[in-house]
């Protein structure tokens, strides 16, 4: 809320005010000032923000999930909170699916959106295939005059043409999918049809993130919080199975070297891209700064404007790298230290 808000400013001036002057405080401070004042914004309220502030940017977003109430100054943003509030795992798509059309959502374990595809991109049956016209029957007709023999034409079932027309409709949403959203995100695919269609997609799909499990409904009359809501049911056995997996897989790999909660090592190990996957308490903040050219961290306090929670900055440059962040409660966590890394080699 506001008051929160300003109190949270107060903090950020008297923390910059430690390196910085007067001039240089209102200039970073003054568009957060006018934000506060802004009626409208306040209005709007989800359950928390997360505002980052440069003298270069400023970046808001809302979010659907509560967290915990911070305010860092530092050379670099804290990002650790957003990291765990998008993280990727908990992130899947939702396909919903009829003969005659589709879309596609993307949710987490809080909220559901759905994607907006280009304008021009075909999404009906009619818009992939074009119409088929014409009666389906077997007839006869006589050519030639009365002693001509009788000849039969004959002209395909309509169920035929109709399950034939579904399953090329089906194969292009696959492909459209997978080609366009799956092999990027890499998120789940949850499929939302009714029961016959869920073979008919399975057999032709060639998308290994379509999960086996879907839900057997008509995409008729659907909202947002219903689809999150009931392809959660579907994803959230499968997302804690995985994070369990990333867990025992750090324990295994303990023994062989391959893992450390040993934050030294571990800063080495991020300049160095050889880290797969780092493992991050959500509310625990290490004070420090990580150095970039050697990986070696330096102790620091989190009052002083040039240092983090250096968790974050670990955090960030994994990311960088290529690898991957799971952010979790300190009671989930393998380690009572703060990190967990699991090396690539």
């Amino acid at each position: 809320d506001i008051i929160t808000f300003k109190n949270h400013l107060k903090t950020c001036e008297a923390s910059l005010r430690k390196k910085h002057d007067e001039k240089f405080i209102n200039k970073m401070l003054d568009p957060l000032h006018i934000l506060k004042e802004n009626k409208m914004f306040w209005n709007g309220n989800t359950e928390a923000i997360a505002i980052f502030a440069s003298l270069k940017q400023y970046v808001v977003f809302r979010l659907n999930k509560a967290v915990k109430e911070k305010a860092i100054v530092a050379d670099s943003f804290h990002t650790k909170p957003l990291i765990r509030h998008f993280q990727a795992r908990g992130t899947f798509d939702v396909l919903t699916l009829a003969r005659q059309t589709f879309a596609l959502y993307t949710c987490n374990q809080d909220v559901c959106h759905k994607v907006e595809f280009d304008a021009e991109t075909p999404v009906t049956k009619e818009d992939v295939l074009g119409t088929v016209e014409g009666e389906q029957y077997l007839s006869h007709a006589s050519y030639g005059g009365a002693s001509s023999h009788t000849m039969y034409h004959g002209h395909e079932d309509n169920k035929d043409i109709v399950d034939k027309d579904t399953e090329r409709y089906f194969r292009y949403v696959d492909q459209f999918i997978n080609d366009r959203f799956s092999k990027v995100t890499k998120h789940h695919l949850v499929l939302w049809a009714l029961h016959e269609h869920h073979s008919v997609f399975h057999k032709i799909s060639k998308n290994k993130y379509l999960l086996k499990e879907g839900v057997s409904q008509s995409h008729k009359a659907l909202t947002e919080p219903i689809i999150q809501k009931e392809a959660w049911k579907v994803v959230q056995p499968r997302h804690e199975e995985e994070i369990q997996a990333i867990v025992q897989k750090y324990q295994q790999d303990l023994s062989k070297n391959l893992a450390s909660d040993n934050i030294d090592e571990i800063g080495k190990k991020i300049i160095e891209a050889n880290i797969d996957v780092a493992i991050i308490a959500s509310d625990l903040s290490i004070p420090g700064k990580l150095n970039t050219d050697d990986g070696t961290i330096t102790q620091g306090s989190i009052d002083d404007p040039m240092y983090d929670d250096v968790l974050d900055d670990l955090a960030e440059y994994t990311i960088k790298q290529g690898g991957s962040v799971l952010v979790l409660d300190e009671a989930d966590m393998p380690t009572n230290k703060g990190i967990a890394a699991i090396f690539r080699y």
